[in-house]
């Protein structure tokens, strides 16, 4: 998106994230890159295995067989504090895919498939944040991977509410949620979500080495490329 904006500093920049990490966020990750640089980040941002986390992962067109890939060394999807939720449209929803099969049949993914997904993962938190007796700050950890997959799908008033509504309900247990939409970071869609993000993760590619630059929309300041 926009390139003229201000450059954070250093200092600036860690005071920023220690406040986003304390109230609860939603960061949106953008950027056209292979996807293990998009697995990479994903590991960065389910935190570290030395700290108490718990971490929760909606996949859409990940294969579940494969989401040790975007967990933290040491981390195992077998682990008691790493949780999955899958989202098969038309075919089941994160609510019923534990249990029955749903009644859309069809293929083709309605408002009700998005709703109940959405449903499933805040009831998810909702019984993990009991469990745990309320969360620290920023130890609940939420992948959304990915958007990209959501997006051709729905109209844009339906992800809209997706994200608002998952934001909403991940900041309220103070935790930090991640979205990937792996596209180019001036493409339409992320104009469009970007602005119902806490802060935005651009990704790029160059000479084959990941790097990425954090963008705030409230101060409408971003940092320089650094290497991932």
């Amino acid at each position: 998106m926009g390139s003229d904006r201000d450059t954070v500093d250093p200092p600036t920049f860690r005071k920023r994230l220690a406040s986003l990490k304390r109230d609860g966020c939603t960061v949106l990750v953008t950027g056209k890159v292979r996807e293990r640089v998009s697995e990479h980040v994903t590991r960065k941002l389910m935190g570290r295995t030395d700290r108490s986390r718990t971490r929760l992962l909606a996949l859409t067109d990940y294969p579940s067989a494969d989401v040790d890939n975007l967990l933290p060394d040491d981390a195992s999807v077998d682990d008691g504090n790493v949780h999955l939720l899958d989202y098969d449209c038309g075919t089941r929803s994160a609510t019923a895919a534990a249990s029955t099969e749903s009644s859309h049949g069809t293929g083709d993914c309605g408002r009700q498939d998005l709703d109940e997904f959405r449903t499933g993962i805040c009831d998810a938190i909702t019984r993990l944040k009991r469990a745990e007796n309320g969360f620290e700050p920023a130890q609940l950890r939420v992948s959304v991977f990915t958007l990209s997959y959501l997006v051709p799908q729905h109209d844009s008033e339906t992800v809209e509410q997706f994200v608002s509504a998952l934001g909403d309900h991940v900041r309220g247990a103070r935790g930090m949620a991640h979205f990937h939409l792996p596209v180019a970071d001036d493409a339409e869609a992320v104009r469009r979500l970007a602005p119902l993000f806490d802060v935005r993760i651009e990704l790029r590619e160059t000479n084959g080495l990941p790097e990425q630059r954090w963008h705030f929309p409230d101060r409408d300041v971003s940092t320089s490329w650094v290497g991932l």
